[in-house]
């Protein structure tokens, strides 16, 4: 047995060497053509950008007078013989620049609030049940969000995560669940529409993005681009191809980004269409206006996808999302290895739901139920043999 798992642990490892090779090969490529890919010559992506140039440097600004806000939320889930119980909870923290000192912190609604308590039905099945608890996750961070709206005035709001809601997340119409979905829909058209009305710009920080558009892209264009001699000479030897079907847009667009360097921007919707999980139509013309780009906020870490709520015509109006990107660089630089906003990193810090306070709730519930976890838990959940 240990000789197999050595020869599969080695098979592994030249895998491995493999992609870094050709991911160190492709970046140098990238990196001495890059400022000379031209995205208006290729009608299929000059559809869905307004950019002509693949990647522009992004200047970072001063922060005073600004007030910045980083919204999360946190979600635990509790599996019970006669019903699912999960813990939410929605925290904005509110930076406020100025011309010298550090940032003045407030919170909203309070520096650790109390989480919310929700019942899950069992007649759902096991992916309405995750759609559900993902849904009142979402719900909660989009009402954050509304109130501080209301309540501040904040140049910047960052939230964790996307501005559109998961595919996944969409159950079928005649789930139980699609009433909770048609909420959420509505709680993100009051968020785009006071976001709007308010003159705030709305980001959104996703820091683990799994998305191939960038791609994608690359994968239509280089083929072209490589009719140059001297690109293609550059090429030889690179399998290409084959890094771009295996890999990410964050890994790829890492391999040549340098610090403080984004991607074109690109409309979300241009993703929208590569999947058969289409938008309502009432949604379909805000994605049209959310706008993509990946920063590389730290040296040694991967790029952001960036997703920012913007009115843009004309290759004129991407200052508007440059100018967001300004104010997130400087947010970024607190470690050469994790380029995340500090409001982003200070909200989800205190968006998380701690096992203790989980088992504070759960202690309560049975005291007031008179209940024991012999009769709340499943089977597998107390196996006194130590087994799953």
């Amino acid at each position: 047995m240990d000789k197999n798992l050595d020869k599969l642990l080695s098979q592994l490892v030249k895998e491995i060497e493999r992609v870094e090779l050709t991911k160190n090969q492709f970046g140098e490529v990238l990196q001495n053509i890059k400022d000379r890919i031209n995205l208006a010559k290729f009608p299929a992506v000059a559809s869905a950008t307004i950019e002509k140039g693949f990647t522009k440097k992004t200047e970072p600004t001063s922060l005073s007078g600004l007030r910045i806000a980083g919204i999360d939320g946190g979600l635990v889930r509790r599996r019970f013989r006669s019903m699912d119980l999960i813990l939410i909870r929605g925290i904005a923290v509110i930076f406020q620049f100025g011309p010298e000192e550090g940032p003045n912190v407030e919170f909203f609604p309070d520096p650790f609030p109390e989480p919310q308590i929700r019942p899950m039905m069992l007649t759902l099945s096991g992916t309405e049940l995750d759609q559900l608890a993902s849904l009142e996750r979402v719900a909660a961070e989009l009402r954050v969000t509304l109130a501080v709206l209301e309540k501040y005035h904040t140049d910047l709001i960052l939230v964790d995560g996307s501005l559109f809601y998961h595919p996944r997340d969409r159950p079928q119409a005649g789930s139980i669940v699609y009433e909770q979905f048609q909420e959420v829909l509505s709680l993100y058209r009051q968020v785009y529409n006071t976001t709007r009305k308010k003159g705030t710009t709305l980001v959104g920080i996703v820091k683990d993005s799994r998305s191939s558009r960038v791609t994608s892209i690359l994968g239509d264009i280089l083929p072209h681009i490589i009719r140059d001699p001297a690109i293609f000479e550059m090429m030889q030897g690179v399998d290409y191809r084959w890094l771009l079907k295996i890999s990410r847009d964050c890994d790829i667009l890492d391999t040549f980004l340098i610090e403080g360097e984004r991607s074109f921007v690109f409309r979300y919707s241009s993703e929208l269409q590569n999947t058969s999980n289409s938008p309502p139509d009432d949604l379909t013309s805000w994605a049209s206006t959310i706008w993509v780009t990946y920063l590389k906020t730290a040296r040694d870490d991967l790029p952001l996808r960036i997703e920012i709520l913007a009115d843009i015509n004309s290759e004129e109006d991407v200052w508007k999302i440059d100018k967001a990107l300004a104010a997130i660089l400087p947010l970024s630089w607190q470690h050469p290895e994790y380029g995340i906003p500090t409001p982003i990193l200070e909200a989800d810090t205190r968006a998380k739901i701690t096992t203790n306070e989980t088992n504070m709730v759960i202690d309560r519930l049975m005291a007031l139920s008179g209940l024991t976890y012999t009769t709340l838990e499943k089977r597998r959940s107390r196996n006194p043999f130590g087994g799953s």
